[in-house]
């Protein structure tokens, strides 16, 4: 008669690992394309809030300029008050390989972009009036492959 053994078998051992395969198998893809979808949201509901934060600036100080910073791991928009005598500066950052589109007649990406106290393009050292620019001005933002026009209001 063997004595009592205690501890789990091979079969037992495997038949565990065989379902957290199946379990990972099935949760993964679904968890990264959680997290794009999060970083995407994040991306389109941070490009607005910089627009909508050059526009308040410009009207509550004369003007605003907004530069966008572009590096694969961190896009930064940074918001500065354009007008003499005010110092004003917003920082802005979304996931990295987000990319602000200014959509005139060409859609071409916004670096930097300038407006005066009504809200208007406007030319400041270091920003230029994009050509083409069709009224009123339509925004949109590009995350992983997809481009979503942004309302901003």
């Amino acid at each position: 008669m063997r004595p009592h053994q205690k501890g789990f078998t091979l079969v037992e051992l495997m038949v565990v690992i065989a379902m957290l395969a199946i379990i990972a198998a099935i949760a993964i893809p679904n968890w990264v394309q959680e997290v794009q979808q999060e970083n995407r949201n994040e991306s389109i509901d941070n490009s607005r809030s910089a627009i909508q934060q050059m526009y308040i600036t410009a009207l509550s100080s004369g003007g605003a300029s907004l530069s966008v910073n572009y590096s694969p791991s961190l896009t930064t928009y940074t918001i500065s008050a354009t007008a003499s005598g005010v110092s004003s500066t917003h920082t802005i950052r979304t996931p990295g390989g987000t990319t602000l589109y200014l959509d005139a007649p060409t859609a071409s990406s916004v670096s930097c972009f300038a407006i005066d106290g009504k809200g208007f393009p406007t030319t400041t050292s270091g920003c230029s009036i994009p050509a083409n620019l069709t009224y009123p001005l339509s925004w949109s933002v590009s995350y992983a492959g997809q481009t979503v026009p942004i309302s901003v209001q």
